[in-house]
């Protein structure tokens, strides 16, 4: 495995991740619901089904678009280094 690669990823996301859940937080509440940034269908994982996220459609959330590439980019690195697998996740079983 490599771990500084690991390292590396993880700061990212745990960064990204109180930007937008700790610091950001007030911003966070008022943005969730805001459908020029999260889709009346989307998620905040997955903001606009069906298409490839990447900011856009009026989406000024810079510290949302690093937190979504962050966790991507360990998800991946996650499933590619076998140390997460989505299909055994629980609520799949």
């Amino acid at each position: 495995m490599k771990n500084e690669e690991l390292k590396e990823r993880l700061q990212e996301f745990i960064s990204c991740f109180e930007l937008v859940f700790d610091i950001d937080w007030d911003y966070t509440k008022i943005s969730i619901s805001d459908e020029y940034l999260i889709d009346n269908h989307g998620t905040f994982l997955d903001p606009f089904p069906g298409e490839h996220y990447t900011g856009g459609k009026g989406d000024n959330w810079a510290n949302r678009s690093s937190f979504l590439a962050a966790y991507r980019e360990l998800k991946a690195f996650a499933i590619s280094e076998g140390l997460y697998n989505p299909d055994e996740e629980p609520w799949k079983m």
